[in-house]
């Protein structure tokens, strides 16, 4: 074996398939695995590590990695179902998620500003293409600043728009770091700057 410079993290901690960075990683993931193996449960708590991939918008990012690491320090982060339940939409009659309506409002809020005279069109066109699979800095996606899967409510107020791509992967990110963490076991989070 060559001497080269000693691994501080493992290739799984830090890239997913197919060698992308990942925005989340669990730091004791071990006492995790270990735990689900033997049937017990760690008392610690999960430790969730943030960081930011290149591709990833900075200021959204940013923004959401202090929101839950603000959280976190209130001890308000915990492992949760991420369900999201569908209620009747007024608007169209439809049973739609609590995302997807709010999605909606935006863009008849911006359909209104644009037609009075308002520069939008960039937000608006952004808000269209996060209803697909788009790439970085393509799209807009309503967020959940305290997230589902960490115990956040499917509540309007807990929504902003974000990122399409950022939003996505670090929601898939954080949700494959916890997948051996057990429902109700308290996250906390460090952000990697």
């Amino acid at each position: 074996m060559g001497k080269g410079r000693p691994r501080t993290a493992s290739k799984r901690a830090t890239k997913a398939g197919g060698g992308r960075i990942v925005s989340a990683v669990l730091e004791n993931a071990d006492v995790f695995r270990t735990a689900k193996t033997n049937g017990t449960i760690p008392k610690e708590p999960a430790k969730l590590v943030l960081r930011r991939p290149p591709d990833f918008d900075r200021k959204d990012f940013d923004r959401k990695a202090r929101d839950l690491q603000r959280l976190s320090q209130q001890g308000k982060l915990k492992k949760a179902k991420s369900e999201r339940p569908k209620i009747l939409d007024r608007n169209s009659g439809e049973m739609r998620t609590k995302s997807q309506i709010y999605r909606e409002r935006m863009i008849r809020k911006l359909e209104r500003k644009k037609s009075q005279g308002h520069n939008v069109k960039d937000t608006l066109w952004r808000l269209y293409a996060g209803k697909g699979n788009v790439g970085p800095g393509k799209g807009l996606d309503p967020d959940h600043i305290h997230e589902l899967q960490l115990d956040g409510p499917d509540e309007y107020h807990n929504l902003r728009l974000k990122d399409t791509y950022a939003n996505r992967m670090m929601g898939s990110d954080i949700s494959t770091a916890l997948r051996n963490v057990p429902e109700g076991h308290p996250v906390t989070i460090r952000v990697i700057p």
